[in-house]
């Protein structure tokens, strides 16, 4: 997976740079700069960025079940 494929997923999902950058332990300048390509991050790197991405998705799924169940329309909503 590469730097793009990431930026992809996480907008796709939703999921603001910062909100990954405070999982991973990155600054939001090199993530950007490994979305963009201009520098080329390790698989570990890559890695670490897709998990956050992952646990973040994970995390919105249950609090919109949670919603749910609580009776809370989340339509219009961002989580």
């Amino acid at each position: 997976m590469t730097g793009a494929d990431l930026k992809t997923k996480r907008s796709a999902a939703g999921i603001p740079g910062y909100a990954v950058c405070q999982v991973v332990g990155m600054s939001r300048a090199k993530l950007s700069d490994v979305e963009r390509g201009y520098v080329t991050a390790s698989p570990e790197e890559l890695h670490r960025i897709d998990c956050a991405i992952e646990q973040i998705l994970q995390t919105k799924q249950l609090l919109a079940a949670l919603a749910n169940d609580a009776g809370l329309n989340l339509t219009g909503i961002r989580i």
